[in-house]
């Protein structure tokens, strides 16, 4: 049963072979930012009733009680597709985050221009005990810079993880003044807390600097990649890779956080 109460992790379940390993993502960032966990499923005609799925989650939810307790272990069955809902998970039930596999992108990603909190897609074949220490941002131009990493120093300072701040290069000044503001209210932010960051200046535009970050992250072998959802991606941002789904299908075995700056988050990690 979902009830109100404190900021929760939510975990996309469609009952695959791999949806363990959701759940296991779900639970490690839980536990890193020390949050309540909802498993949250979408009944369609095709697949369980309501009251199989619910029944199937309840025997989910028996060994993460163990962990933090039955008050803090949620579940949800709806039948609304998930657009329609996202506003009242957010406002009503403190949603912080959902996670879902990358194999769901395609059917999700496009949910994430309602949503005012992010979605983070996982590899089934990472754990996630690996897949948060090492963390890279792409920063441009643009403000939605600074809500990346502001969600990037979440994970850092509960978890003690190395962020990489992914630099543009512009060739304009107005451009190149953006980017630098951008760059020294992130540090001011980080240099509140003690944990190690860097900045990588990289000879792309902010136009591409999500392909070149997600280059980067490829280099860490594991890790965690966060972008900004592209609201109305182009065949251009398609062919040249510079949108979020380009970077979700070439992402191998990272986890990638897309947040949608259009809308104002609803909430903060607290």
């Amino acid at each position: 049963m979902l009830t109100n109460g404190e900021q929760k992790i939510f975990i996309w379940i469609d009952f695959s072979p791999e949806t363990e390993v959701a759940i296991l993502h779900g639970v490690q960032v839980a536990l890193i930012l020390d949050k309540e966990i909802c498993l949250m499923h979408h009944a369609s005609n095709e697949g369980l009733t309501i009251e199989e799925a619910e029944s199937r989650m309840t025997g989910m939810t028996a060994p993460l009680r163990q962990t933090f307790g039955s008050a803090r272990i949620h579940t949800l069955v709806t039948i609304h597709p998930l657009d329609t809902i996202l506003t009242e998970l957010a406002e009503e039930f403190d949603a912080l985050l959902l996670v879902a596999l990358k194999t769901k992108s395609k059917e999700l990603l496009p949910k994430l221009s309602h949503s005012g909190f992010p979605f983070l897609f996982v590899s089934a074949k990472q754990h996630p005990s690996e897949s948060y220490q090492k963390i890279a941002v792409p920063v441009g131009y643009g403000k939605k810079s600074k809500d990346l990493a502001l969600w990037s120093s979440y994970f850092a300072r509960h978890n003690g993880a190395k962020v990489s701040l992914i630099q543009a290069l512009e060739t304009f000044d107005e451009d190149k003044r953006s980017v630098m503001r951008n760059l020294f209210s992130i540090e001011r932010l980080f240099k509140n807390f003690r944990f190690p960051y860097e900045i990588i200046e990289c000879h792309a535009s902010s136009w591409k600097i999500q392909k070149k970050a997600l280059e980067h992250t490829l280099s860490f072998q594991n890790g965690l990649l966060i972008i900004s959802f592209t609201y109305q991606s182009t065949l251009i941002d398609r062919f040249f890779g510079t949108n979020d789904a380009y970077v979700l299908d070439h992402s191998e075995r990272l986890s990638v956080m897309c947040i949608n700056s259009q809308r104002d988050l609803y909430t903060f990690c607290g």
